[in-house]
């Protein structure tokens, strides 16, 4: 079992997940519901989207728009896992609903606790304009912690259910986990680096998304450590998947990186 884990495979996941991930929520979130509701898509940056002309509700659900997209992507993935047979698939489609649950979750967390974000209501958060702030935010501070400690135990119950328990799985449990929140969040600070907007959307969003949101996946690497057996589980080397993931990590830092304007 020790073995069965490629560390550089799950580095190069890492580096195509947290682009295209990312990409879904600014884009298929933010951008798209701003566009289908008629507003102007201004901006769209590595990790945030700028629209205009729309005012209320519009605007509240455009700001909502990420975190919803996060969580109805969490839940069609957690529903392929659980029908997912080979290694790969499985592995592959455990990240990307834990990775998107976590968001979800740490996006109220984070917006509850410094009024910034998606659904900040403070200054300079995206539902500035909602009544009662004090009340909304406490509101989503709760939300957002229990979601979180329920989503972390299911992360660890999940991986249990593919590679088994014990002292033979902490190697490939913590190659799983950590090195994919090593990568991922690595690479969403370096591409935030890259916006013209400055250090503010590097904090704020890459690597509260990232290093913030995902850090679940620090408590579920050392998880598992108690008598159990191992379960057969192989992640090979994929070149593929490594070239792939590079590829699309230096795409999305050239294209969306700088940010592009319309």
């Amino acid at each position: 079992m020790e073995r069965n884990v490629d560390l550089p495979t799950i580095a190069g996941w890492g580096m195509l997940l947290m682009p295209l991930l990312t990409m879904w929520h600014e884009i298929g979130g933010h951008a798209a519901f701003c566009a289908i509701q008629g507003g102007h898509v201004a901006t769209i940056g590595a990790f945030y989207v700028d629209c205009t002309g729309l005012a209320q509700a519009p605007e509240i659900l455009v700001a909502c728009a990420g975190v919803l997209v996060n969580i109805a992507l969490a839940i069609v993935a957690h529903a392929a896992w659980r029908h997912a047979r080979r290694d790969g698939p499985r592995l592959v489609l455990w990240l990307v609903w834990v990775s998107e649950a976590f968001v979800a979750a740490g996006y109220f967390c984070f917006s509850g606790v410094t009024g910034f974000g998606d659904l900040g209501t403070g200054a300079g958060g995206s539902l500035q304009m909602m009544p009662m702030p004090g009340i909304v935010r406490v509101g989503e501070i709760l939300i957002g912690v229990a979601a979180y400690i329920l989503l972390v135990r299911a992360g660890m119950r999940s991986l249990d259910a593919m590679i088994g328990t014990g002292p033979a799985t902490i190697a490939s449990r913590r190659r799983i986990a950590h090195g994919f929140y090593a990568t991922a969040g690595l690479g969403a600070v370096l591409v935030g680096l890259m916006n013209p907007v400055g250090i503010v959307i590097t904090i704020m969003s890459a690597a509260a998304s990232s290093f913030g949101g995902l850090a679940g996946f620090i408590s579920i690497g050392f998880a598992g450590q108690r008598a159990g057996e191992p379960k057969p589980f192989v992640l090979a080397r994929s070149w593929p998947v490594i070239a792939t993931g590079v590829a699309v990590l230096i795409g999305f830092a050239v294209v969306l990186g700088p940010s592009r304007r319309f």
